[in-house]
């Protein structure tokens, strides 16, 4: 359906979704109803069906956008075209760790068991898409699979940040994002931008 893009419209329509991922925490996806949404959120229905048809369109709106979001910042602090060796990067070279803990309420949806519908494989699915998209890669070895290489980086980096996650963030997004530079050291030389994101 239509979506309103005024400021007036998205300020209300992130009151539905942090409304409703409130209530997915404290009773499970399949409980929450519309009326749920509208009353924590303190509106009424008529606002709330002017931007959406029902709470599974809210879904859908909050998952693109976060996806979109999850791309964005594995590669916002970089400038198209622009080779970067792995042995530049430090802790403050990626914003995506520093993402997910700002919006740590969404993240934290992977560790409830009656979750939103795809959220287990939003973070590797965003990952690769951004790898195959975005990311030259070069390698330390000669007749690597770029494909299947890409595929396995964004399990493993996927893995690594939802174990993460689990801990209730004991490690700081810098250490995480040490981690993941260190493992990025075994197996590539460099990288570049091939094409940018736009913020979401």
């Amino acid at each position: 359906m239509p979506k309103a893009s005024s400021t007036h419209a998205e300020r209300t329509k992130k009151f539905f979704k942090d409304a409703f991922i409130s209530l997915v925490h404290e009773k499970g996806f399949s409980a929450v109803t519309v009326k749920d949404i509208v009353e924590r959120a303190e509106y009424n229905r008529t606002t709330f069906y002017l931007y959406y048809k029902d709470k599974f369109d809210l879904v859908d709106e909050l998952f693109q956008e976060m996806s979109e979001s999850i791309q964005f910042h594995s590669i916002s602090k970089y400038k198209q075209n622009n080779n970067v060796a792995v042995w530049e990067l430090n802790k403050n070279s990626f914003e995506l760790l520093y993402f997910i803990y700002d919006q740590r309420h969404y993240f934290k949806l992977l560790c409830v068991a009656d979750t939103i519908p795809h959220i287990h494989t939003q973070l590797p699915n965003a990952l690769y898409h951004v790898l195959t998209k975005q990311f030259e890669i070069t390698y330390n070895f000669t007749d690597i699979n770029d494909e299947a290489q890409k595929r396995y980086m964004a399990y493993g980096t996927a893995g690594i940040i939802i174990d993460w996650i689990h801990s209730d963030f004991q490690q700081s997004p810098a250490d995480v994002t040490d981690q993941l530079i260190q493992i990025l050291h075994s197996f590539a030389k460099g990288f570049l931008i091939s094409d940018p994101i736009t913020k979401p």
